[in-house]
């Protein structure tokens, strides 16, 4: 028997947590100190300067965690979306072979990495949807996993500054041609393959939840879409 689809959930993230507390605190303890600071006449200034400082710095973290959108994933029967500030990405559950969490070896040892990694069957049905702007914002938020594989022994420093900014130019495997930064994030889901196993590395933060709970819950979605015949295999 067909199970019924998953109803659509959405995944507000952990970077956004607080921002109005944090934003509403350092909006209010910033009229306080300069009371302070005058009713004191001078006295104590510096602590009141530094003070005054940080509900600004207190502020501004606050403002930036609301600027991100109210939600990073939708997860719907047929489709995982991903949404952020500059744009966004979609994948059919048909699209997606495998989801974990990668991990490195560190000695005897396998470290699982704080990130969620899903493996990719058709670049063709990803690259066309990207925009130029995400696609940058990936290259330069995927480079501390270079970093990483550089620091575990898994890359080579010479392949590390060659992966750092990758080839504009990549031919998918379907015979497909991508240019620019495009091309480009073909080239670093292709590396991130070969590193660790996932094309696309989506970092805890983004969640709302650790990284091993959050790849239950899209397995459970992917178990659904199969079940559910939204998927083809």
């Amino acid at each position: 028997m067909i199970k019924p689809a998953r109803e659509s959930q959405h995944i507000q993230p952990m970077s956004r947590q607080h921002g109005l507390a944090l934003t509403t605190a350092g909006l209010v303890l910033m009229p306080v100190l300069l009371a302070v600071g005058y009713w004191l006449d001078g006295r104590a200034q510096l602590v009141i300067v530094f003070l005054f400082l940080a509900a600004m710095v207190t502020a501004f973290l606050g403002v930036l965690k609301l600027r991100e959108p109210e939600f990073s994933f939708t997860l719907s029967a047929a489709n995982l979306h991903f949404h952020h500030k500059v744009g966004g990405w979609s994948l059919r559950w048909s699209n997606i072979m495998r989801i974990d969490q990668p991990k490195l070896n560190r000695g005897f040892e396998m470290v699982d990495l704080p990130y969620v990694g899903l493996r990719i069957r058709d670049y063709d049905e990803f690259l066309p949807l990207m925009t130029a702007r995400l696609a940058v914002h990936l290259l330069t938020e995927q480079r501390p996993l270079l970093s990483l594989a550089l620091r575990y022994g898994a890359i080579s420093r010479h392949e590390l500054q060659d992966w750092l900014i990758e080839d504009n130019k990549f031919r998918s495997a379907n015979g497909e041609q991508y240019v620019g930064v495009i091309a480009m994030l073909g080239h670093r889901m292709g590396h991130l393959r070969d590193l660790y196993g996932y094309d696309l590395l989506i970092h805890e933060s983004s969640l709302d939840r650790e990284a091993g709970e959050f790849v239950t819950l899209l397995r459970g979605f992917l178990a659904s879409a199969r079940e559910s015949n939204h998927t083809e295999y």
